[in-house]
């Protein structure tokens, strides 16, 4: 299920204005923020609001939705008035998303700032219980997107995802997005079709793909395990494209939304990205890799730290 980043306008036309984007632009799922990306209150949601979306859903051919929690939310935050907003946020877009019927709500563990790693993940799991423990039933899962390793993000490395999914009481109701550029970053080398299939093996160990519910089609502008966060567009960053043929034909992920984060809104390249992924999907050979990608993913065959 291949689609992109869409934007919907909450003050401008409704959240129902995504399916216009998205159907223009080919999407068989796609994925935005159902709330104002960077103010802490939520208003409620019309009865009228949520008949129009789910109206305009079911005359749209995307088949899923997914919603991404604005980055203002921080469950590591040193920061006590940030962290008691961003657990009320959070209780606030899960309860959005049931009412909307989107199934996967994608979050952004948080930065620790000077609390160091492991309090900062403890915080993270304790917020995580707090938002579930107000939770009786939801149709919606919390996915935990695995991060690039960019300052003192939480959740670069796969043991301390499984950390966070382990120690969270209701585990049910999580789950994971796997960006792909974020990993790269991270230092896990996914290039080529021996990486991908080693990279996947070791998720699966550490932490389930059971687990893996969403995954966001990036490709990286830095180098393996710079912990720089900088999506580029498919083919044209450090990681090649045998690893997003490997991706699209992967029959144990062909139900879970694909979706491409591009660095800009430009409609003309996310129709040319999302065209070039549905070639992948249907291409049965292998494809080859230009020379550089080829040599560089020899050299870096062990995690960088």
């Amino acid at each position: 299920m291949i689609g992109s980043n869409v934007p919907a306008h909450p003050s401008r036309g409704g959240l129902a204005t995504l399916f216009q984007y998205a159907d223009e632009w080919g999407c068989e799922c796609a994925q935005t923020y159902i709330t104002l990306s960077r103010r802490w209150s939520v208003r409620d949601l019309h009865h009228e609001e949520i008949s129009s979306f789910k109206l305009a859903w079911e005359k749209s051919k995307v088949k899923e939705v997914v919603a991404h929690v604005p980055l203002i939310v921080n469950l590591a935050s040193p920061l006590e008035v940030t962290w008691q907003k961003s657990k009320d946020r959070l209780s606030a877009e899960l309860l959005r998303a049931n009412q909307l019927g989107i199934r996967f709500l994608v979050l952004h563990a948080g930065y620790y700032g000077n609390l160091g790693k492991k309090t900062g993940t403890d915080r993270v799991i304790q917020g995580l219980n707090s938002v579930l423990d107000r939770v009786n039933d939801s149709a919606a899962k919390i996915l935990l997107e695995t991060m690039a390793g960019q300052g003192t993000a939480v959740g670069f490395r796969f043991e301390d995802i499984a950390h966070i999914l382990n120690d969270v009481v209701k585990k049910h109701f999580l789950g994971v997005c796997f960006d792909t550029s974020h990993v790269f970053a991270a230092g896990y080398d996914m290039r080529g079709y021996q990486g991908y299939e080693r990279v996947l093996k070791e998720f699966d160990a550490t932490i389930g793909l059971g687990k893996l519910k969403a995954i966001h089609l990036n490709d990286s502008k830095t180098e393996l395990g710079s912990k720089v966060d900088r999506h580029a567009p498919i083919g044209e960053g450090k990681m090649g494209v045998q690893v997003f043929h490997a991706f699209v034909r992967d029959q144990r992920f062909r139900d879970a939304p694909m979706i491409l984060e591009l660095p800009r809104r430009d409609a003309g390249l996310i129709k040319r990205q999302l065209e070039l992924l549905r070639e992948l999907e249907v291409t049965i050979n292998p494809i080859s890799e230009p020379k550089e990608i080829r040599e560089q993913s020899t050299l870096d065959s062990t995690f960088r730290t």
